[in-house]
């Protein structure tokens, strides 16, 4: 009995212990099956700066705010691809800018004060960024009302678009403030001393004339030379520079194009056939165009030797209503229909004031106004002036408004719809997407006979059903050849055409000849060598119209490259290094017999060749080329003094220093402060990529974008 009391009373732990130890083993596991996603938040790592881990979602908020930033001060609703993908890299660019000097300036205590930021907006030293927002077009000079202005009320902007902006823009100009000033600090601590400066005018001003000998280092066969697998190692310890890389991948692939079919092109003929009776009928040829057809109207009137060469002779002189076709061309079944027939002018002479809302404004406002002055116009106000004080047209104002003679296709449509028709002198209101115009038609070229065709067309475009036939046919590849080997054999026996894209970089866009190819160029990267590329375990990538099949076969990573990998570059380098060493000591050899230019210039059958007014800057030397070494040890010899072997790039050289002349330039003070120059211009870039190179830079936007 006293047993079971102790149970009762102990159960209650019991129970306790158990329930803690179930809810520990169900955490546990859900942290081991997570990859310690409870402790961790490197699957959400951007980057690592300088040691610091940037979180996917800081990146992510600072490019939605530039993205937000740019709508709003271009006035866009959104952005193509090409521009946000430009803002991409900028916000890349500032992050790592962001962190790569953030330390530097804790560190010596740079910071930018509210007084020096008053001054860059309002004060004495306006930063360049103000002057450009708040600067008048018209004057040239900085329109201080506006800033206050709008400092005033920015806050006041409900859709706190206006309050972003500022902050970014303020944002700005501190970084660069504070950029400046770091870089000032560097260039400020770099200096020439005056035997620096010396030595430098030395260089400059000493030139040599010599004669050389020169042979080729091609001219030798690879049979004289011997290369050992010691010697092509030695060659790759001491030039590992030569051999750093980014990573990159190659593929192979094939394509399986998708392509319409016979039943496809029969199915849109028969659509345009069937259509073609009511396209005749219908009195609205530009609605009936506009639902049906898979090409704009065009609005337009041609004269004949304007239409296209297979039309005009059909259509120019029929009737209203006549219809051509349907014919093929340009891989689109058609119907050409004499839509109208006109007799105006070829051109137009037009002048016009061009109006163009501010934020202040609604589109009601600006209409009242060109109503105004088409009123004053009207009755006789002058257009110059009017169009100097009112029109946004900078380059027509300083013509009085006057765009000169066009035709109509040199003008947005509505514009020129409304000047061809309108009549001379007479004033029409008119709307395009640069704003509100108030035009005036000057003068009109002769009237001539005109057509506009209304032209009705159904691309030949692959069916679903094509689609899922070529799909079903890269299926079955894919599924019958798992392995490399078996990829190269199947693209042999049917004959296919194999595709190369090489040097592939984690995060690059695009791959020639192959649309929005990102997810492909993404999961190349989870792809080992000589494996078929897969996404979400499908090796069938849809890239357009195309369905993509491929294999990695060649991986570099990051660093140096492994001997391996670039045996075949060092073997080339050896081999030139051996050529040049028995050329070198043939070239002794000679030497020792007789110490002259003009006896081993007869025992290579060469000649004797020359160069003058060389000095250590020279870039290249004549019969020889860029030749570095040839020129450092002609510019240190002393006159008749025959050199040793110089074995140079690409040939070996014995030379003879003929002449030494020095340039009277004994401004040691001038050099100095051009020296001193150069280092400044350099200071700031030089001094950020070193501080970019130490900051050990992990890229993984790749992973997301």
């Amino acid at each position: 009995m006293a047993t079971l009391e102790k149970i009762r009373n102990r159960a209650g732990v019991l129970v306790a212990v158990v329930i803690g130890m179930a809810l520990l083993a169900f955490i546990l596991g859900d942290f081991l099956n997570s990859g310690g996603a409870l402790f961790s938040n490197s699957q959400f790592e951007i980057a690592e700066i300088s040691g610091k881990s940037i979180p996917y979602q800081k990146y992510q908020k600072e490019l939605n705010d530039i993205i937000e930033i740019t709508k709003f001060s271009t006035g866009q609703t959104a952005l193509d691809e090409a521009s946000v993908q430009r803002i991409q890299a900028q916000t890349w660019n500032q992050l790592v800018r962001e962190y790569v000097l953030e330390d530097e300036y804790d560190e010596i205590g740079l910071d930018i004060s509210s007084q020096e930021l008053w001054d860059m907006v309002q004060g004495e030293n306006i930063h360049p960024i103000i002057q450009n927002l708040f600067t008048n077009p018209e004057t040239g000079e900085l329109n201080t009302m506006a800033v206050i202005r709008f400092l005033k009320t920015y806050d006041q902007d409900p859709t706190g678009q206006q309050k972003a902006y500022w902050l970014f823009v303020e944002d700005q100009m501190i970084q660069e403030r504070m950029f400046a000033k770091y870089s000032y600090l560097i260039s400020k601590g770099l200096y020439s001393t005056k035997t620096e400066a010396q030595n430098e005018l030395n260089s400059i001003n000493k030139k040599v004339d010599f004669e050389f000998v020169i042979q080729n280092i091609n001219t030798i066969p690879d049979s004289l030379v011997s290369i050992k697998t010691s010697d092509l190692k030695k060659y790759y310890d001491n030039h590992q520079n030569e051999f750093k890389q980014e990573a990159s991948r190659n593929i192979e692939y094939i394509t399986f194009d998708v392509v319409p079919s016979e039943a496809d092109k029969n199915t849109t003929e028969e659509w345009i056939n069937n259509i073609r009776e009511d396209f005749s009928n219908t009195e609205n040829d530009k609605e009936f165009v506009s639902l049906n057809s898979d090409f704009s109207f065009d609005n337009n009137y041609y004269k004949k030797d304007e239409l296209p060469e297979g039309l005009r002779d059909i259509i120019f002189d029929a009737e209203a209503g006549f219809m051509h076709g349907p014919y093929f061309e340009n891989e689109a079944f058609l119907l050409a229909k004499l839509s109208e027939t006109k007799y105006l002018p070829d051109s137009v002479k037009a002048k016009h004031i061009l109006l163009q809302p501010t934020q202040n404004q609604s589109s009601n406002q600006v209409f009242a106004i060109a109503d105004s002055i088409k009123n004053l116009l009207e009755n006789g106000a002058n257009f110059a002036s009017l169009s100097a004080q009112f029109s946004a047209d900078k380059a027509a104002n300083e013509k009085g408004g006057d765009l000169g003679w066009f035709r109509a296709n040199q003008m947005v449509s509505p514009f020129s719809d409304t000047a061809f028709t309108a009549k001379v002198g007479e004033y029409k209101l008119v709307a395009t997407q640069y704003g509100l115009h108030i035009v005036q038609v000057t003068n009109k070229a002769r009237n001539e006979k005109k057509v506009k065709l209304a032209i009705l067309g159904r691309k030949l475009e692959p069916s679903s059903e094509t689609y899922q036939q070529t799909y079903a046919q890269a299926s079955k590849f894919a599924g019958n050849n798992h392995t490399y080997e078996e990829f190269l054999q199947a693209i042999e026996e049917e004959g296919l055409t194999k595709k190369i894209a090489a040097n592939i970089n984690e995060a690059d866009q695009q791959l020639a000849g192959l649309e929005n190819p990102r997810e492909l160029i993404r999961s190349v990267y989870n792809t080992d060598k000589y494996d078929i590329i897969k996404s979400q375990n499908n090796p069938i990538f849809t890239l357009g119209d195309r369905y993509v099949i491929g294999f990695v076969n060649e991986v570099k990573e990051d660093g140096i490259a492994p001997f391996e990998q670039v045996k075949a570059q060092i073997t080339v380098q050896t081999k030139k290094q051996k050529k040049a060493e028995y050329l070198a000591e043939k070239f002794n050899e000679a030497l020792q017999e007789n110490n002259d230019l003009e006896s081993l210039a007869t025992k290579f059958n060469t000649v004797v060749h020359e160069a003058t007014d060389i000095s250590f800057r020279s870039y290249s030397v004549p019969n020889a080329g860029i030749e570095p070494k040839l020129v450092a040890v002609a510019t240190s010899l002393d006159a008749n003094q025959i050199s040793s072997p110089i074995k140079g790039d690409n040939g070996v050289f014995v030379i003879k220093v003929s002449s030494v002349s020095t340039e009277e330039n004994t401004n040691v003070k001038l050099q100095q402060m051009q020296t001193m120059t150069q280092y400044q211009n350099r200071a700031s870039y030089e001094a950020f990529e070193a501080l970019k190179e130490t900051a050990n830079i992990v890229d993984k936007r790749a992973k997301f974008y």
